[in-house]
């Protein structure tokens, strides 16, 4: 994080400014990967003002609910410029191995309401989030996604709710009981022209991620994700914490956890395969449909 013309000092200092020790940014350093300052050829770690400003960040961070660990990664990825954003982006820069498909409104819409479908049917705790580009497209799963937020440990919506009759709940906030937390989107964030659905438990993992291909005429056509890799649905769900948390909502606890403890296992085939026969009828229905 530190930039090579600013002026450089020790790490009393840095300790000093941040209101830390330099046992506990050292101890930083080895626990969670925080990298900051450059070595001197004498071996002496020298810091900026740049890294003044990103322990704060962690610090606020941490007061506004995140675990550390999540906060170092939050205020470090904005740092470096990683675009943490976009969830589509993350997904690609992260996990190029990943398979991009081009699939219409109607095709994503049929996965979406498997992968809820299946989520409701579960019925364990679980972290879900949706974007949902605008407020309009969130109303019409709106009974959906509250019957998911009555069973899910935590439940959250990403959209512009500019104009959305959302009665008297606020468009940010914890929520009700039943209810999903919704997060507001600013018009220049990336996530407006972006379709996901996210879910984390234990031993279950999956995520849809579409990215909306500009144009003029035609269809609309989405860049698509699919996958019940941990690893690759972590990702997701990390990138979603940070734009939540850079909204003003801090996730509870117990999602910080799921976040970070590689313990969890990967979903099993079985349950692999009993979310993709769901997602074949449902295509298969709305091929039905058309004809």
């Amino acid at each position: 994080m530190t930039s090579g013309s600013a002026a450089r000092f020790g790490i009393g200092v840095l300790a000093e400014r941040t209101g830390l020790t330099p046992e506990v940014v050292r101890a930083w350093e080895r626990r969670f990967g925080l990298e900051i300052g450059v070595r001197t050829s004498a071996g002496h770690r020298r810091y900026t003002d740049d890294d003044v400003s990103l322990v704060r960040e962690i610090l606020d961070g941490r007061d506004r609910g995140l675990t550390l660990a999540v906060a170092i990664k939050a205020a470090t990825d904005r740092a470096r410029g990683a675009d943490r954003a976009s969830v589509h982006a993350t997904l690609a820069d992260e996990h190029p191995e990943l398979r991009r498909m081009r699939l219409d409104h109607r095709t994503l819409v049929a996965l979406s309401t498997a992968m809820e479908d299946e989520l409701m049917a579960r019925g364990e705790p679980t972290v879900v989030w949706g974007g949902f580009q605008d407020g309009q497209a969130f109303d019409r799963s709106r009974g959906r996604w509250e019957e998911l937020a009555r069973t899910s440990t935590w439940c959250v919506v990403l959209a512009d709710f500019t104009g959305w009759p959302h009665d008297e709940e606020a468009p940010e906030g914890a929520g009700r009981a039943g209810r999903p937390v919704l997060v507001d989107l600013p018009p220049d964030s990336p996530m407006l022209r972006e379709w996901c659905v996210v879910a984390l438990a234990p031993g279950f993992a999956v995520l849809l991620s579409a990215w909306e291909v500009p144009s003029s005429s035609g269809p609309r056509t989405y860049e698509t994700f699919l996958s019940t890799r941990r690893s690759v649905v972590v990702s997701a769900a990390r990138a979603l914490t940070a734009i939540t948390s850079r909204a003003g909502v801090a996730a509870p606890p117990e999602v910080d956890r799921v976040l970070v403890d590689a313990g969890e296992v990967e979903t099993s085939v079985r349950d692999s395969d009993r979310l993709w026969a769901r997602a074949i009828e449902a295509l298969a229905g709305q091929a039905g449909r058309q004809r």
